[in-house]
């Protein structure tokens, strides 16, 4: 399983993934969390110390003056070429770049349906599979399978963890398996620790806690963005 973001901060960093946030290194959506993570697993270190400037290097001498190039010729025929020959060079060099173009497409094709299966295929990512088919088609591509709206991700949300409704109670008392966290991604509303029971918890599939932990790491709505949950804080 891919390492997630938070653990590829706190193995490279040695700090809570809190301090990321804090630091503005990242402001909890999705997308600036995988850029972070490219970074660090690019070689950044955010707290690293800074290297002694460098002394500035003496400025090279002024080259000497060059020539003047004699003036090009009507036709731009090398020595030795006929006007077909360099017709020919040239008609071969655009066909090599056209093909090259090709074969740069289909290997960025490949790529974004490898990344798209890889995250269908773990319950754990269904938000950030969600949210690469809505990039995909936000920048111009199909994706394998379309992406599902707003209400069909909170039905699809609330049936798998049993959240569809509860028992009508009395005038002013307050259902407690009714409280949320807050708004999650795509509206879903977070269910608190107390809102689930312990049997619930244990009646639930791998995939339905896989598409908890999702939501959970996906973030709580609040004024600059998403703020994150860690799943294991979650269930103990």
């Amino acid at each position: 399983m891919a390492e997630l973001v938070y653990q590829t901060w706190e193995r490279i960093t040695g700090r809570p993934w809190s301090d990321a946030r804090k630091s503005g290194f990242t402001t909890g959506s999705y997308a600036d969390n995988i850029a972070l993570q490219k970074r660090l697993l690019g070689g950044w270190r955010p707290y690293a110390p800074k290297a002694a400037p460098r002394p500035a290097p003496k400025p090279a001498p002024k080259p000497a003056p060059k020539p003047a190039a004699p003036s090009p010729g009507p036709v731009p025929v090398a020595p030795g070429l006929s006007a077909q020959q360099w017709e020919a060079a040239l008609s071969l060099q655009r066909e090599t770049a056209r093909e090259l173009a090709r074969l740069q497409e289909q290997a960025q094709a490949d790529v974004r349906r490898q990344s798209e299966a890889q995250l269908g295929a773990n319950p754990a990512d269904f938000v950030a599979y969600e949210l690469y088919r809505r990039q995909l088609e936000e920048e111009g591509f199909t994706p394998e399978r379309a992406s599902r709206s707003d209400v069909d991700i909170q039905n699809l949300f609330n049936v798998a963890l049993g959240l569809e409704g509860s028992a009508q109670l009395p005038e002013g008392m307050v259902d407690p398996s009714t409280a949320t966290l807050g708004k999650g991604q795509f509206g879903v509303n977070l269910p608190t620790t107390g809102s689930i029971s312990r049997s619930e918890l244990q009646s639930y599939s791998p995939t339905d806690l896989g598409v908890l932990e999702s939501f959970l790491r996906g973030g709580v709505e609040t004024g600059g963005g998403f703020q994150g949950i860690n799943p294991e804080d979650f269930f103990t």
